[in-house]
Formats: structure tokens, C-alpha cells, sequence
């Protein structure tokens, strides 16, 4: 090999090489993020994504800015380590800013006032986050989402749950009555337990003489639980009217003191974004 290009080709590497850890070992000052777990080629990804994607607190800089120079976006930390959490779980750098775009992006900053007036609570209501959810009983992905909404609104004090009803009738021909019938319950005070009963029972049973069922079981008021039934198609056609206004297209769909939450209903996913406000 002739000497020059042999020369030019270790100066490229050595450029190359300096060029990655420059930036990564300047970012291991920054506090609250760690690295471990990931690959040297997973880092670089890390590094240009900070270099690249905005700031976590919808600023006019990139995230790497905000980390360095910007106290008060607590949020950067955060974004940072979700960057980190998914290179580890092997997604591709595009895939990355895909995700990040859904959860720091300046639309999910574009907060939702959604109508919660009447609407039940579950949880201290004086609770500084809150978690809207539109629902579906018969959904079965609402169904697997209760148990980490339980156990969130247990670990969480300063978490409350507010429930709004969407029921998909296309699919779920028994949603609109489920609905009706929960919000009947609740003129007696039982919605929850109402509302616990669909969701841990069979939702292909969900017909009038289940919820008959159901409401015998709680000791309602029969005939006024009926006649409340009827009465509460309006509230929840307003309930859908205001999910089809936030954006809703799907259930559950979930908002977080009004930024609609991006992500599967699982716990630690869920943990991640209330420890997010607890801490922004």
C-alpha cells in the first residue's frame, strides 16, 4: 500500500476516533444520566441525538443546550434518559426520534383543557397530577390497563384518576349501556365499584341483564338506577364529544396534567411520565 494513503486512512481513523469521544466524555460531567449498558456505538447514537433533537422544555435549543446551560428544564434530564432507556432496548436512532417526537416533542406541549366537571375521581382529589382517561368497558386493552392505573393511584398519592367514557359502539356493542349503566350506579354513589365490576367480570357479558346483575349486587336502588340509566345517555355522548375534541381516537387514551400520554398502559412507562411531573 503506497505510505500516503496509508497515512491518510489512519489520520481519517484517528480523526474519527477523536470525534466520538470528545463529546462523550465532556456529556459523563452531566449529572443524572447514566450510561452503563450501553454499547460505544450506542453512545455516539446518544450523543448525536442530544446534539440533534430539541429541548424537553420546548426551547429554541437542542437538548444537549438545555442539559448544559439551562437549570430549570428538568425536564432535559429525563428526556435524556429515555434516549438512553430506548437505544438499550435495541431501537434504531430513527426509531428514537420517532418516539421522542411523541413524548417531548413541541406537540405534546400543545395541553389539552378537557371538561372534567361531574366527572368521577379516584384518588385524593386535591392530588396534583392528574390522569384523564377515556374509556371503553368492553375495550380489552382498558381492561389490561386497570391493574397498572391501580397500582400507580397506590404508590402515588399525589396522583388522581379522572374517568370519562368513550365507548366504541362499531366494535363494542355493549359499551353505550355499560357506560349508562356505570353513570347510574354513580348517582348512588357507586361508580367505582360499578365501574370495577365491568372491568374484572367477562366483557362479552355486558348485556342489560348483566348490568342488572351487577347492580343487584351492590344493593342499588333498582327502578332508580333504571330510570338514571336513561337519563345518562347524555353524559356520556358529552364525555365522547369532549375525547373527540382532545384528539381521542382510541381507547384507553390517557392525559397527564393535559399532555396526552404516548406509550403503552404499563406500569413503569406510567411511573416514568408521573415522576416526570412530580420533578419538571
Amino acid at each position: 500500500m503506497h505510505p500516503s494513503r496509508y497515512t491518510r486512512r489512519i489520520m481519517r481513523i484517528l480523526a474519527f476516533s477523536f470525534a466520538l469521544c470528545l463529546p462523550l466524555a465532556a456529556f459523563a460531567q452531566v449529572p443524572n444520566v447514566d450510561l452503563s449498558g450501553l454499547t460505544d456505538g450506542d453512545k455516539a447514537s446518544f450523543m448525536k441525538l442530544v446534539q440533534k433533537m430539541p429541548s424537553a422544555c420546548g426551547k429554541a435549543q437542542s437538548l444537549e443546550q438545555s442539559l448544559k446551560s439551562d437549570p430549570k428544564c428538568k425536564r432535559s434530564v429525563f428526556a435524556s434518559r429515555y434516549i438512553a432507556k430506548l437505544l438499550k432496548l435495541g431501537l434504531l436512532p430513527s426509531e428514537v426520534e420517532e418516539h421522542y417526537a411523541d413524548r417531548f416533542g413541541p406537540d405534546v406541549y400543545q395541553y389539552k383543557n378537557i371538561d372534567v366537571k361531574d366527572s368521577p375521581v379516584r384518588g385524593d382529589p386535591g392530588a396534583p397530577i392528574t390522569i384523564v382517561e377515556f374509556s371503553d368497558f368492553q375495550c380489552p386493552h382498558c381492561k389490561h390497563a386497570q391493574p397498572a392505573l391501580e397500582q400507580l393511584l397506590h404508590d402515588y398519592p399525589q396522583v388522581k384518576l379522572i374517568f370519562k367514557h368513550f365507548p366504541i359502539t362499531r366494535a363494542h356493542p355493549y359499551a353505550q349501556g355499560a357506560a349508562q349503566a356505570a353513570v347510574a350506579a354513580g348517582k348512588q354513589g357507586k361508580f367505582w365499584q360499578f365501574h370495577d365490576k365491568l372491568f374484572h367480570g367477562d366483557q362479552e357479558k355486558e348485556g342489560p341483564a348483566d348490568l342488572e346483575r351487577y347492580a343487584r349486587e351492590l344493593k342499588l336502588d333498582i327502578p332508580r338506577w333504571k330510570k338514571d340509566m336513561e337519563a345518562a345517555a347524555d353524559k356520556v355522548n358529552k364525555d365522547r364529544a369532549d375525547g373527540e375534541k382532545a384528539g381521542v381516537d382510541s381507547t384507553p387514551s390517557l392525559y397527564i396534567n393535559g399532555r396526552k400520554y404516548h406509550g403503552p398502559p404499563a406500569y413503569d412507562e406510567l411511573k416514568d411520565w408521573v415522576e416526570e411531573e412530580l420533578n419538571k
